[in-house]
């Protein structure tokens, strides 16, 4: 019997040690990361801008109608953790490409150039605090 309860209280403070892992304790320090997406002069709505750091977690966001977006880091968690990042800025992400070209006849291009997302050149650094980062993309 006592070595049931040994067993129990173990696993008790094992799984309440391991239910505290993976928490907001665990997220890296952000900074905020806000701005506008333009191509040619006029805002890019509905693209997908992506800070990639060199280490982890990728920040996400999706333009409005005005090409402003807000990077989020996880749900409830604004920003990007701070370092240097390769941007990605796409009009479709990985997961509707390949739904589109499941579900279409005609075959799938991305209308914004390469050099901004397959094959980016694009660059940002984010530091503690607020960011505002814009792109200016040229289509040519």
């Amino acid at each position: 019997m006592n070595s049931f309860r040994n067993v129990s209280i173990f696993w008790f403070v094992g799984s309440c040690l391991l239910a505290g892992c993976g928490g907001a304790g665990d997220r890296p320090e952000l900074g905020t990361v806000t701005g506008v997406v333009t191509m040619d002069d006029k805002p890019l709505p509905n693209v997908w801008v992506m800070f990639i750091p060199s280490s982890g977690r990728t920040s996400i966001a999706r333009t409005d109608e005005n090409g402003a977006y807000d990077l989020k880091y996880l749900e409830g968690a604004n920003g990007a953790k701070i370092d240097s990042h390769t941007v990605s800025i796409a009009t479709y992400h990985e997961d509707e490409i390949e739904e589109l070209r499941y579900n279409s006849q005609e075959p799938v291009t991305e209308p914004i150039p390469a050099k901004y997302n397959s094959k980016t050149t694009l660059k940002a650094d984010v530091v503690a605090g607020a960011n505002v980062i814009d792109f200016k993309l040229e289509s040519k």
